[in-house]
């Protein structure tokens, strides 16, 4: 079966970091103060107001434009076919295997669609007999996002948000654009060389509570843990096909 399902992502998750956005804001108050002060120093005398609401606006407007535009971003990083579904841009070198994870159908045991303005979000749920994943620590992930934030030139080189599962039950979520619950339930049903249950949700608060439910019964199945797992051995996903 040569299909592919190809779907854009919104947002920032396929390049930067889970909480990236949450750097603008620090931003801004940095630049904030780095303006009154160096125009203080300057002028030697308080800043008038008039000086203060045009730079501290210019800055407010182009922070706001910043996070609209990563916030409503599009980026082709879901692949899906017969063998399974890559999640991540197509990339080549050494930081692959934290931009991109494969999932085969195999290690699959069901996908819940929520039906969204902006298209559809997917979850993905991993069998309780899947390969641990890989989740860094609360620790490992402020000092990244810290490293970004004095460092702006390193964002997302690290591990992307989309990259980044969820724990208890091990899964992914991907906000997918342009497309309806039920065309990429038909879809993604197309390429399966066999049946998966795919769910369409009616709400985001049925998702919370069918995830919250189904945590114990993963519990009870599994036999691994899955917080601080090393990350496994990359193994090389099968390439996308291409289209015209």
């Amino acid at each position: 079966m040569d299909d592919t399902v190809t779907c854009l992502v919104r947002g920032p998750a396929s390049r930067y970091p889970s909480g990236y956005l949450w750097l603008y804001p620090a931003w801004f108050i940095i630049l904030c103060a780095a303006v009154v002060l160096v125009g203080e120093g300057v002028t030697n005398r308080r800043l008038p107001l008039w000086f203060g609401v045009t730079e501290v606006g210019g800055l407010f407007v182009a922070a706001c434009t910043a996070v609209g535009v990563l916030r409503t971003a599009r980026r082709v990083a879901f692949w899906a076919d017969a063998r399974g579904i890559l999640l991540g841009p197509r990339t080549a070198g050494p930081r692959r295997s934290v931009r991109q994870v494969y999932l085969p159908w195999a290690e699959i045991s069901q996908i819940r669609l929520v039906q969204r303005r902006y298209g559809v979000l997917v979850d993905i749920v991993l069998s309780a007999e899947s390969r641990p994943v890989y989740r860094p620590g609360a620790r490992r992930q402020a000092g990244r996002l810290l490293g970004t934030l004095v460092m702006p030139a390193v964002a997302g080189r690290g591990r992307t948000a989309l990259t980044m599962p969820r724990l208890k039950p091990p899964g992914y979520r991907v906000r997918i654009c342009e497309m309806s619950a039920q065309d990429l339930r038909v879809a993604l049903q197309h390429v399966m060389p066999y049946e998966i249950p795919v769910r369409v949700l009616a709400s985001l608060a049925a998702l919370r509570l069918v995830t919250w439910s189904g945590r114990r019964a993963w519990q009870a199945r599994s036999s691994w843990a899955v917080r601080q797992v090393p990350p496994p051995e990359p193994s090389r996903p099968p390439a996308p096909a291409e289209h015209p």
